[in-house]
């Protein structure tokens, strides 16, 4: 039996048939990677529309580069009300990012800033509120009533 070259799924075909890559022969970089499990060299004729059984069953075979699940064995998912989860069965998963940073909890420091806050806005709302006193009882008890009389006799004389 004799080997014949069997291009990936998005590969161009090769120039003619029982067409092999010379000596040092290299793919083109932007033809993409062969898929993991794929059989690059195949045994006997090549016969278009059939076809070995996989190498591999496709859920174990990470060709996408993401790391393969590990299967579960009972289904962890408990239904708390219809269309709500309470857990996830999937795990982390890995798209290419690295893994995030671990956070420390803080909830006392949030409470905090939020005792603060409210404070300051207390305050300033009752500061707001003693300089709207002061104020109006200052333009009631200090202004000079004569600077209002021309203005309301000369808003008599146009009615």
């Amino acid at each position: 039996m004799t080997s014949s070259f069997n291009p990936p799924p998005h590969w161009p075909e090769p120039p003619e048939e029982g067409w092999a890559p010379p000596q040092g022969w290299q793919p083109d970089p932007r033809w993409g990677r062969v898929p993991a499990g794929w059989r690059v060299w195949m045994q006997g004729a090549r016969s278009h529309g059939t076809s070995d059984a996989p190498l591999l069953d496709s859920e174990d075979v990470p060709a996408s580069g993401a790391r393969v699940r590990r299967r579960v064995e009972k289904y962890p998912v408990s239904v708390m009300n219809p269309g709500i989860w309470s857990d996830n069965q999937l795990e982390h998963e890995d798209y290419g990012f690295p893994e995030p940073a671990p956070r420390r909890a803080r909830p006392r420091l949030r409470l905090g800033l939020t005792i603060a806050a409210t404070a300051v806005g207390l305050l300033l709302a009752a500061a707001t509120a003693v300089v709207f006193v002061r104020l109006t009882s200052y333009a009631e008890d200090s202004l000079p009533a004569e600077s209002l009389a021309p203005a309301a006799a000369e808003v008599a004389t146009t009615v």
